[in-house]
């Protein structure tokens, strides 16, 4: 019953804040780097977050996972107005950083990054702070950065947020799992916005909002999840579910500092943006972006239940180096043509 009006609640947003879209200067305009066709609302970060923020009074959640989802209100917020006025990367990334340490300061951190080999757990308690706020501001930029093609950052979410079920099933953890059936509604929300974005009917954009929201809360996300004495999944897999992000993040971080360009400036050097200027279309760039994060996640997993966590982290590595190199080609072959 709740399905049917989670929807209903989607779709009232949706119309609620179309509505106030172009009063409000909340939509995106093509350009140079932006080549769809007309003006969109990019509100898909306020529908999203305030649907699953009504979902999480039917559900049970976790106190971590409600102080996320409260926080984060802070995020789409100032998000939306970024989206608005276009107020630059330091604010964004102020925003990030205050929205990450009042969940900090509730006790959500990263002590533990697991067992490796003839390793104990290997505790990190000194630079924990330090460690969760690198790794939460670098996850929620890289859904950011991603967030070029219709689909792809929310899809991403959706692959992530479903390993770590994955995860918690095969670890036959999911009876310890209080976040699972409010997860499975914010799978539903995702699915809802899928469907309004990469279709012409009624479309509409995540904007940095909704990409900055779904990273961070991923981000936390995988905190609950790896951390404490309720541990769902070990700390390594972790990065396996979120491949694509991570790997693309690094691989244009690269080569902006190798081109001697700010990381932070917008480009057209992204995955996405290689695989359309090589010739595929936006639903094709899409799903090949999907389809490889999907065999990623996959790889990691089958990876740790056959070897462990030691090999998992060394194949990730080799992974990523792997990944870096071959874009930096791939993006001098696109250009050549």
């Amino acid at each position: 019953m709740f399905l049917i009006i989670n929807v209903l609640i989607f779709i009232f947003l949706l119309l609620f804040f179309k509505f106030f879209a172009f009063k409000l200067k909340l939509v995106d305009s093509p350009n140079l780097r932006k080549k769809h066709e007309g003006d969109i609302p990019v509100i898909g970060g306020l529908v999203i977050y305030f649907n699953i923020f009504i979902a999480s009074f039917y559900f049970e959640t976790s106190s971590y996972m409600t102080t996320v989802l409260y926080t984060s209100i802070i995020l789409i917020i100032l998000g939306a107005l970024d989206d608005a006025i276009e107020l630059g990367v330091i604010f964004r990334l102020l925003t990030q950083l205050v929205c990450c340490l009042i969940v900090i300061g509730s006790g959500l951190v990263i002590n533990n990054i697991g067992n490796y080999m003839f390793l104990p757990n290997i505790e990190i308690s000194f630079f924990s702070v330090l460690f969760t706020v690198f790794c939460v501001i670098g996850l929620t930029n890289s859904f950011n950065f991603i967030d070029g093609n219709d689909g792809l950052c929310s899809t991403l979410s959706l692959i992530s947020i479903l390993s770590i079920i994955v995860l918690s099933y095969l670890n036959n953890s999911l009876v310890y799992f209080i976040d699972l059936n409010f997860l499975l509604s914010i799978c539903l929300t995702l699915l809802l916005f899928i469907f309004f974005n990469v279709t012409n009917y009624s479309k509409i954009f995540l904007g940095d909002a909704g990409s900055m929201f779904l990273g961070f809360f991923v981000a936390f996300l995988l905190i609950i999840t790896s951390q404490g004495q309720n541990q769902i999944i070990h700390p390594v897999l972790t990065i396996w579910c979120v491949t694509l992000p991570v790997f693309d993040i690094t691989a244009v971080v690269i080569r902006r500092i190798l081109r001697g360009i700010n990381p932070f400036k917008p480009d057209r050097r992204h995955v996405h943006h290689i695989l359309l200027e090589l010739g595929f279309s936006n639903i094709s760039t899409t799903s090949i972006i999907i389809i490889i994060s999907v065999v990623l996640n996959s790889f990691g997993i089958i990876i740790f239940y056959l070897s462990g966590p030691f090999p998992t982290l060394i194949s990730f590595i080799l992974m990523l180096c792997a990944y870096v190199i071959f874009m930096i080609r791939l993006s001098r072959f696109a250009n050549s043509n």
